[in-house]
């Protein structure tokens, strides 16, 4: 199944640097759909930093927690791991629609880089099934309370190897310059390429992911059931964003520092792009003020102010990194604005109504997983009437 698709994008690799566009019109206003994609690909950035920067956190905790016979540390780190199989749904639903929003606008572009490492990208699925089984491992060995410090680990490595797969795909469909000797050298789908701007990327996105996903995690004190390490779960992941988030500044700085001079000056030099790169700015080190106040008074009106600047932060990032690859395609003939539009507005707006239903309903379900009791709790709770 997969070598008559390496055929057809070798044909169109080698027929030329940037393939032609669908022939069907776009379904929608171009900046509807752009907007969509940036909207779900900022929801889905958002359970991702939970996730990862979870993910570091209970490593530390369960490790420390069980050597040095801390209970409160130990804790934490389960009622962490309790909730990231959950978010794990999260990550994985919410990072459909911005992928499918990205083929409708740069079909010919992410197809080919896709088809380039196909064999890497199929695999990305089985990487995922196999981190969501280890996470749920995690869950039960929380449960338990036995040490799970090396399964996090193990997660983290998957999930890590999952992100320098996607980051190498939307970094590789901005290369058309690159495509046919890549196909010449491997017409398997074998190709894994980096570029300067892969690692300063995956970098900045990491130390996000651990930045204001720490920040995040403080808000599990709030609606689990973290009796007795509320306090210390908050402090413990302020503590964490306090360190990392001047870190995140200086790698958003590099991120765009090795963009091509173009790229930078159509970004930067942009009215939207001046300001949003402010706007990400101000957000992180408004985060990292919450952090520490969070650190130095850890109540839970706090740790929810934060989700503020988390959110600017983003929002910002993700409309920064769109501009960016409108920037990078332009020149080498992929201007998604000029696209034939022909739109429907009746199923457009059907589309909108489920859209809000449907983010409402899993807001909803997200709200009623948070104040749900662990089974665990509810065992002991049992036991202590006996």
């Amino acid at each position: 199944m997969i070598d008559p698709l390496l055929r057809i994008g070798g044909a169109l690799v080698m027929a030329g640097n940037m393939p032609p566009a669908d022939s069907l019109a776009l379904p929608a206003p171009v900046w509807l759909l752009k907007t969509l994609h940036d909207l779900t690909l900022a929801l889905h950035f958002g359970a991702l930093h939970l996730l990862v920067g979870g993910l570091a956190l209970v490593v530390v905790w369960n490790l420390v927690g069980h050597l040095r016979k801390d209970e409160a540390t130990r804790r934490s780190s389960e009622v962490v791991a309790r909730k990231l199989p959950v978010v794990t749904t999260y990550v994985i639903n919410l990072g459909v629609p911005p992928l499918l929003f990205a083929q409708v606008l740069y079909g010919q572009a992410l197809y080919t880089s896709s088809v380039l490492m196909a064999a890497w990208w199929f695999s990305a699925v089985f990487l995922i099934m196999g981190a969501y089984a280890i996470l749920y491992r995690m869950a039960y060995l929380a449960d338990k309370e036995r040490p799970f410090w090396w399964w996090a680990i193990a997660a983290a490595a998957v999930l890590s190897f999952v992100g320098r797969l996607f980051s190498g795909n939307m970094t590789l469909m901005l290369r058309s310059e690159s495509w046919n000797a890549l196909y010449a050298a491997d017409p398997h789908g074998m190709s894994l390429p980096a570029d300067p701007t892969t690692w300063p990327r995956l970098i900045l996105m990491f130390l996000s992911f651990i930045g204001l996903g720490a920040l995040g995690t403080s808000l599990w004190a709030n609606i689990d059931n973290a009796r007795g390490v509320a306090a210390a779960l908050r402090r413990k992941s302020a503590l964490v964003a306090v360190v990392v988030l001047p870190a995140v500044l200086f790698a958003g700085l590099r991120a765009m520092g090795v963009q091509p001079v173009g790229v930078q000056s159509a970004v930067l030099g942009s009215p939207l792009g001046h300001a949003l790169s402010w706007v990400w700015i101000g957000s992180i080190a408004t985060a990292f003020l919450v952090a520490a106040a969070l650190a130095w008074k850890p109540v839970g009106w706090i740790s929810w102010l934060g989700t503020v600047p988390a959110l600017g932060a983003l929002a910002s990032l993700t409309i920064v990194r769109d501009l960016v690859r409108d920037a990078t395609l332009g020149p080498q003939g992929l201007d998604v604005w000029a696209s034939v539009v022909h739109t429907n507005w009746t199923l457009v707006w059907i589309f909108l109504v489920t859209l809000v239903l449907g983010l409402a309903f899993v807001a909803w379900i997200g709200v009623v997983i948070g104040r749900a009791t662990p089974a665990s709790s509810l065992t002991s709770a049992e036991g202590s009437h006996v």
